[in-house]
């Protein structure tokens, strides 16, 4: 579980860490641009539009990457009510898909380590795409339906939030160890194989 395979193997290592850290950037990057494009000023005002690491990067959710191969950044503040607000909800996910396309990509182009850090680097990207997807809080699929919910979804959220991160770190490990996550996975990386066969690779 983790990245903790990959410590006999240290250049593979760093370079999936390295990789992981930016990919939690481009989900806070994805989001705070639509929201900026829908007219919000707070992602631009507290620099979730520039590329410092220290404005989007969390330290225990890279710890927990390390952990776990699961990390979270610092939340883009947005308070876009309705379908915009799901719509950058949904970005971030968005994001974590190209990463991992991007990461793809150059893993069948370059050679060791760095092809089979980016290889690792789009499997993490997969795996974060999948999991925000779910609807548990703090994740973007729970912001998603809490933008265009009615009143007893949003309450069922707010329950679930009241558990806070253990909670959610409890229903990380359930869904992955019941095979949910891996399906998920499994069904964005067939999107993503059909893309590459797309493009001819």
């Amino acid at each position: 579980m983790g990245l903790f395979p990959l410590l006999n193997d240290p250049p593979v290592f760093v370079l999936a860490f390295l990789l992981g850290a930016l990919g939690l950037m481009l989900h806070n990057l994805f989001q705070a641009w639509l929201a900026h494009r829908y007219g919000e000023v707070a992602p631009r005002r507290y620099g979730f539009l520039s590329l410092d690491p220290r404005v989007h990067l969390e330290p225990l959710g890279l710890v927990l990457l390390v952990l776990l191969g699961f990390g979270w950044p610092r939340f883009v503040p947005t308070g876009l009510p309705g379908r915009k607000g799901a719509w950058v909800a949904l970005m971030g996910p968005l994001g974590f898909f190209v990463a991992a396309f991007l990461y793809g990509l150059l893993a069948r182009f370059l050679p060791y380590p760095f092809g089979e850090g980016f290889m690792v680097g789009e499997q993490l990207m997969l795996l974060h795409a999948a999991i925000y997807l779910f609807p548990v809080p703090p994740l973007d699929g729970a912001k998603a339906l809490y933008a265009v919910g009615g009143p007893e979804a949003r309450r069922f959220l707010d329950q679930l939030a009241g558990y806070g991160p253990l909670g959610f770190i409890l229903v990380f490990l359930v869904l992955s160890y019941t095979g949910v996550t891996g399906a998920v996975v499994q069904g964005l990386g067939g999107l993503l194989g059909t893309l590459y066969r797309a493009l001819g690779l």
